[in-house]
């Protein structure tokens, strides 16, 4: 489905604004949204409780609206963006990161912000945002249209107009104590809740809350340092999750998640490598939706680099893999004698998140959301106890295996200041 979306993000002067009116007033909530239209033009309204400053700009490939704004509750009612209406056919909502939510339009082609405003609380009706758009050509869209971005003042009146900067916070520096430093990584959060199973379970919270358990586990038995990509229910980039585990210097990357598939008998853990090449068609099918992520949360995605095949065989892309592999190795070896896994546990594909060219990376999926059974398991504290206690041995054996093989590119570990 091709799919337009703007996206409003707050300036960083209006950011700052943004937050101190937070500091002293109620937060903003957003009671209900809708669109009206046909396939030439559209209007967009999000229904307030009050002022509420935000910023507006395009997207393509597809094309995206995407409204950025202050830390929201959102309290609309479940279904509601699955709404198709005239140029609009979907929208989603949720928080993009800490002090800043996030609404995403697809569109069913490309457009211009014709408008976009706020309007005041009268006669008991909430105050509203709203953007309007007008349908285009391809011709008409620009380049230039993808840079603009239109900022709305909590006045409710446009105040300014600048260039698209997406970036990526990088974390802050930690002390480094001489252990090996592994990175969790919770799939999804905020605007991306990843799979949800039939009785409402949520990826996001889900992985959220196993890596929280996690943690403490590894750091306590393992004797290693553990940093979670992120501690709360918000959206981080996989171009960021991978950053974030660079300026860490990890020596181990773990990505966790619970899919969803349409054949709900497929169930099991699984542990996916890096590969350029799929190893089966369920691998690349769930690599093309993993993969999808910055997509559905508004973010602007860049082509690929050609520079990452020449990683992929380079010496040090090859020296990742084959440590990536004996991790893999290990951690299935772990996990078959306590938890159930798919019918082929060890996999590979082309997933973003797993390209860090010098950190052994795997992608865990502890199940399938989709599976009642597997569902059932993954809620489970007793079997959650299982899993944890062969992934914090699996994780022992990998370093003491590293630590006897002193040779390679990566050593037995990076060395610590």
């Amino acid at each position: 489905m091709v799919g337009m979306m703007f996206c409003l993000a707050l300036t960083a002067g209006e950011s700052a604004k943004a937050q101190s009116v937070n500091n002293q007033e109620e937060q903003v909530h957003i009671s209900a949204a809708r669109t009206a239209g046909d396939l030439k033009q559209a209007r967009f309204v999000l229904d307030i409780s009050g002022p509420m400053p935000f910023t507006a700009f395009l997207l393509q490939k597809p094309y995206r609206l995407v409204m950025d704004l202050p830390a929201v509750s959102f309290e609309m009612a479940q279904g509601i963006a699955q709404v198709e209406r005239g140029l609009v056919s979907n929208f989603r909502f949720g928080v993009i990161n800490e002090g800043r939510s996030r609404v995403v339009l697809d569109l069913k082609g490309p457009a211009r912000i014709a408008k976009a405003f706020g309007l005041p609380s009268v006669d008991g009706n909430p105050a509203r945002a709203v953007v309007e758009l007008e349908a285009v050509s391809e011709q008409q869209f620009t380049a230039s249209s993808l840079q603009e971005v239109l900022h709305v003042g909590r006045n409710g009146k446009r105040s300014s107009q600048s260039k698209l900067v997406e970036s990526v916070p990088l974390p802050r520096a930690r002390a480094k104590n001489g252990r090996p430093v592994v990175v969790l990584d919770p799939g999804h959060g905020g605007i991306d809740t990843g799979a949800v199973s039939a009785s409402g379970v949520k990826e996001s919270a889900l992985v959220l809350k196993f890596a929280k358990v996690l943690k403490k586990h590894l750091e306590a038995e393992a004797g290693v340092q553990v940093i979670l990509t992120r501690e709360s229910d918000k959206f981080i980039s996989l171009g960021g999750r991978v950053n974030f585990a660079q300026a860490r210097e990890a020596d181990l990357f773990i990505s966790i998640h619970a899919d969803s598939v349409r054949e709900s008998y497929v169930r099991g853990a699984t542990v996916y490598t890096l590969s350029d090449r799929a190893s089966d068609q369920v691998s690349a099918q769930l690599a093309q939706r993993e993969n999808r992520s910055d997509l559905l949360a508004g973010m602007h995605i860049e082509e690929e680099d050609d520079v990452v095949a020449d990683i992929l065989i380079s010496l040090t892309r090859r020296e990742t893999a084959n440590h990536s592999a004996l991790y893999s190795r290990t951690l299935v070896g772990a996990l078959k004698n306590s938890v159930r896994l798919s019918k082929t546990p060890a996999r590979s594909a082309g997933f973003r998140v797993l390209k860090a060219p010098d950190i052994p990376s795997v992608l865990l999926e502890l199940g399938f959301l989709s599976n009642r059974q597997d569902q059932s398991a993954l809620t489970s504290k007793a079997w959650q106890e299982k899993a944890i206690r062969s992934i914090v041995a699996s994780v022992k054996r990998f370093f003491a295996k590293r630590g006897s093989q002193q040779t390679g590119l990566l050593g037995p570990s990076k060395p610590r200041g």
